[in-house]
């Protein structure tokens, strides 16, 4: 019954009782008759109850009403446009198959991460459905276009040629939450290097990753417990260590910023084999030129310096294939130029003592020759510092 004839008929019930308590007054006193009050009757009261039941069943409506627009809201309304989506980001570093020092890049096994949510990705799973869809990149990009959104897209900055895709796996949830997961093997360059201290030197490596869109859409932030580096790296000229993630920004070409994601790792090498393999030798030739001093026979003693001098200069040509064609001297460029420059004094001083021989001046020879002996190793410390201090100066003057 609709609700305006409803209200009618309960008012017009309530006339009818009014007017048949008023007859019945009017008739009792006519009668001398005491009457009690009327009670209302069966309609009056059905009506009453009719009215009570359409008001409460409007006001359940209303309140279904304004949940279910609640609830679209907060599931259909996309995030405002003045707040940038935040996309979490995670790199592993698997393995180490290559440090090419001399080209300065190194070559690894990682695993990329990237995590961010959008409530107008969310869906209703299924009962039998999986707890995620799986897709790829491009039906997911081609699913966002349609859409009018945007895939957080990336690119790793010092990456260089291709990577190898290993492994890459794109999963959607049912609240919105998209999730990355990649495997793949790249060089990547490393133009910080710095070999002053070589090979004593500790260098950092990076990993950058950078948003292709402006931080005003994405942000990057680090995915909690998704980087760092592995157990085994396969590494065996390198110890790795010291490893953290840092979150800046910078400009790019579009005049905005971006976000900038960085895998930053700290390693030094192995010493033992530098020291097994080039300090013990070089010291044994500097003993071997020093030794030469008790040989009376001047022509030996130039001969022997002559010898060591062209070992020292096979050393010098296999420790420079290792490294860059630097504009700067490192810790054993000093430590072989000053062995060069007192081996070759000490072949100067026998042949001025084998000159004097000939002369005939056995005593400035003698002379001359305790100097040497006695001399030899200040003047190779003395060499040395000076060749250390041309190195560091620049570098702390620099700074």
């Amino acid at each position: 019954m609709p609700f305006g004839s409803l209200c009618a008929c309960a008012r017009a019930d309530t006339l009818e009782f009014k007017i048949s308590s008023v007859k019945m007054r009017v008739s009792a006193q006519d009668q001398n008759i005491q009457v009690p009050e009327a009670m209302p009757s069966r309609r009056s009261l059905a009506g009453f109850i009719s009215l009570t039941l359409v008001w409460f069943h409007a006001f359940v409506l209303t309140l279904q009403l304004t949940l279910s627009v609640a609830a679209s809201a907060e599931t259909t309304i996309p995030q405002s446009a003045n707040e940038p989506t935040v996309v979490q980001v995670g790199i592993e570093l698997n393995q180490i198959v290559d440090i090419d020092q001399k080209a300065e890049s190194f070559r690894a096994v990682y695993t990329f991460q990237l995590r961010y949510r959008d409530p107008r990705l969310a869906f209703e799973r299924a009962p039998d459905e999986p707890p995620y869809r799986k897709m790829t990149i491009a039906g997911l990009v081609t699913k966002l276009q349609e859409a009018g959104l945007i895939w957080p897209d990336t690119v790793l900055l010092n990456r260089q040629g291709l990577r190898g895709l290993n492994l890459e796996s794109i999963r959607i949830y049912p609240d919105g939450e998209v999730r990355l997961y990649e495997r793949a093997t790249a060089t990547f360059q490393a133009p910080d290097l710095d070999f002053r201290d070589f090979p004593f030197d500790t260098q950092n490596f990076h990993i950058r990753v950078l948003s292709l869109a402006p931080e005003s859409i994405f942000v990057f932030e680090p995915l909690p417990g998704a980087t760092g580096i592995g157990d085994q790296l396969g590494e065996q000229e390198w110890v790795l260590f010291d490893s953290s993630s840092q979150i800046d920004g910078i400009i790019g070409h579009d005049g905005e910023r971006h976000s900038r994601f960085s895998l930053v790792f700290q390693a030094h090498r192995h010493v033992l084999y530098y020291v097994v393999r080039i300090a013990i030798p070089m010291l044994i030739i500097l003993m071997v030129s020093w030794v030469t001093f008790r040989l009376k026979d001047y022509v030996k003693r130039v001969d022997i310096g002559i010898t060591t001098l062209l070992l020292l200069i096979a050393f010098s040509f296999t420790l420079g294939s290792d490294l860059p064609r630097l504009g700067y001297l490192t810790f054993i460029d000093a430590f072989i130029a000053s062995t060069f420059v007192i081996t070759g004094a000490v072949i100067g001083v026998n042949v001025q003592l084998r000159v004097w021989e000939l002369q005939g001046r056995k005593a400035d020879a003698q002379r001359l020759d305790r100097i040497a002996t006695l001399g030899y190793w200040p003047a190779y410390l003395l060499g040395m510092g000076i060749s250390l201090l041309l190195i560091w100066y620049p570098a702390v003057a620099g700074k």
